[in-house]
């Protein structure tokens, strides 16, 4: 069975318990975001100088690879992604602009886990997921915020401190989390539990 046709019956068998923990969790993440937004807000105008207004950026890219995580389903990552933004425009001012966003995000994200069947989801894949969603988020800014007038070097470091922020606040956060949530005993019907890498 090729990829395409292991995505399509893994699509297929994608249970309602697994449906809605993708949704309570993107919902949850939402708020946490909007949450995220003012430490954001604070920390901006004194990293935004120096080049590290992505610093902390990294965390709102943890809905497209913490939930596919624990699911790990086909669709799961753009559809949190796509919920968690959506709660979050309505809470901050970005408004439906951050949909666009979760878009992105979650697609970044979601052509790793195809590109290894969504079967493999240790560390190194949740990184590359995070890595990907930022590197295609930080493509949308380019063109939204007019990067483009800024200088390479500006541009190289901005995209180099997305990525390492969403190395550790999205993949390797997601990574301890749902350890730490397999322990707690609640995540039992889901696929993560059954994975001898976790």
């Amino acid at each position: 069975m090729n990829i395409c046709s292991r995505t399509v019956a893994s699509f297929k068998s994608i249970t309602i318990f697994e449906i809605v923990l993708t949704l309570v969790l993107a919902v949850a993440l939402g708020v946490a975001f909007w949450g995220w937004t003012f430490v954001y807000d604070l920390a901006k105008p004194f990293l935004k100088l120096s080049g590290l207004s992505y610093l902390f950026a990294g965390f709102w890219i943890l809905a497209s690879v913490l939930v596919p995580h624990i699911v790990r389903k086909p669709g799961i990552a753009i559809l949190a992604s796509i919920m968690a933004a959506f709660v979050e425009s309505l809470l901050t001012h970005w408004g439906l602009m951050s949909v666009v966003w979760g878009i992105v995000q979650g697609l970044g994200a979601e052509i790793v886990f195809f590109i290894f069947s969504y079967r493999k989801w240790n560390l190194i894949v949740l990184i590359l997921a995070a890595t990907l969603s930022s590197i295609l988020s930080y493509t949308l800014d380019y063109f939204i915020y007019d990067y483009k007038s800024l200088s390479l070097k500006f541009n190289f470091l901005q995209v180099s401190i997305f990525i390492l922020s969403s190395i550790f606040l999205a993949g390797v956060l997601s990574f301890l989390l749902g350890k730490r949530l397999v322990r707690l005993g609640i995540l039992d019907q889901f696929l993560i539990v059954k994975d001898q890498h976790v």
